[in-house]
């Protein structure tokens, strides 16, 4: 062994251990954007404060982190708080509905910088195609890029079953698609170079913009499209299981002389309180027409939101009974009809989970939904600059 040797290896450590602690304080600057300084992250990572303050420089003139105005605590210096540079990262989101599709430009900050959509029927273009006005709706996200901004990749949100892996759709019922691959039908290009495309479930994207704001709670999100989704988030962790295909609550059987699902079972969760057995049962053409049936006292639209209570209940109860949650945030038409499930779901659930009585459940409704799978999907697509952001440093 010669002499340089254990020198080389010892430079190789030490470069490792500056790449991991600079991803360290990159993910504290992530999580409390704007909220933190470099005393702060010192303390948290129980670091030197000298050396969170040469990687918080690193990471300012590499052009991912930014400063703000100095803000006096009344000890000693004002704490400066870091935040993410916006607009200087950005993540492509798609995001695939029964008969929608949609893109939008998201930066490291979560904002949707700019956003396209479009209405498809997604069964009779297939795959291919579907892919195809995709990339359209992309071109044209693009020519919207800020100068000097960096695309890092694309993620596409599907309600389905995917291998996050391979890039493969498992199963999709509301789609259709099985076994396929959506990347071999993608061939976007930005600056010359290809723009990779991964695949994931629409709930779990739109979980993953909730993580941050999360701060390490715990929640359960049911969301309603063309089908009925849902994600365990536990401590600030989202749940994938051990295939990736976690918190199928859709398919949860809530009634087992029930109607067949596309599935092949009977009587699952999504084919009692799904948008279109909502909207079959009701006799009502949209969701708004439902809403106002509603909101006009119909006794028919009023009978079939007890017995979606009902099924939401035996689901959503048995979840948290494994699970031990006790928040439920509402998305898709869930959040629509809130103010009609809220009390129902309240009772059911009340009389459902064992610990009710010791500890309060609490149920929300989120905003925005439609861009939820979209931003989740344009975060995802970011997370190799999380992860390694000396990768991304302007220069390197």
């Amino acid at each position: 062994m010669s002499e340089s040797e254990p020198e080389h290896k010892s430079g190789m450590t030490q470069a490792h251990m500056r790449s991991s602690n600079l991803a360290l304080v990159f993910r504290m600057v992530v999580e409390q954007s704007g909220h933190v300084s470099r005393a702060g992250i010192a303390h948290q990572l129980e670091m030197t404060r000298s050396t969170v303050s040469r990687l918080a420089d690193d990471l300012i003139s590499g052009g991912l982190v930014c400063e703000g105005e100095a803000a006096s605590t009344g000890r000693g210096r004002p704490a400066v708080p870091l935040s993410i540079r916006p607009g200087a990262t950005f993540g492509l989101g798609l995001y695939v509905s029964a008969g929608r599709i949609m893109a939008g430009l998201v930066d490291l900050t979560s904002k949707v910088t700019a956003s396209r959509e479009a209405t498809v029927d997604v069964k009779h273009l297939g795959l291919g195609g579907t892919m195809a006005e995709l990339e359209k709706l992309s071109r044209l996200l693009l020519e919207e890029l800020p100068d000097g901004a960096r695309l890092i990749g694309a993620y596409v949100a599907l309600p389905a079953l995917v291998d996050r892996t391979a890039g493969v759709i498992v199963r999709s019922s509301p789609l259709g698609w099985e076994g396929e691959r959506p990347a071999d039908h993608w061939t976007l290009e930005h600056d010359g170079k290809p723009v990779t495309l991964n695949v994931a479930n629409d709930a779990d994207c739109g979980a993953v913009t909730l993580l941050r704001d999360a701060r390490g709670r715990s929640f359960i999100m049911l969301s309603g499209d063309a089908g009925v989704g849902g994600a365990i988030v536990v401590k600030g962790i989202l749940h994938l299981g051990e295939h990736g295909w976690a918190s199928e609550i859709g398919h949860v059987c809530v009634d087992p002389r029930g109607a067949p699902c596309p599935c092949g079972s009977v009587g699952c969760l999504e084919t009692v309180v799904g948008l279109h057995a909502l909207l079959a049962a009701s006799r009502q053409p949209t969701l708004e027409a439902f809403v106002h049936a509603l909101s006009h006292g119909d006794e028919r639209a009023q009978a079939i939101m007890r017995r979606t209570a009902g099924a939401l209940g035996i689901a959503l109860g048995a979840a948290i009974n494994l699970a031990d949650v006790s928040t439920v945030r509402l998305s898709g038409h869930f959040a629509r009809l809130e103010p009609w499930l809220r009390e129902p779901l309240h009772r059911q659930l009340a009389g459902r989970v064992v610990w009710a009585r010791k500890a309060p459940l609490e149920i929300t409704a989120l905003t925005d939904a439609p861009l939820r799978p979209v931003m989740g999907a344009g975060l995802a697509a970011m997370s190799p600059v999380v992860k390694n952001p000396e990768a991304w440093l302007v220069g390197t």
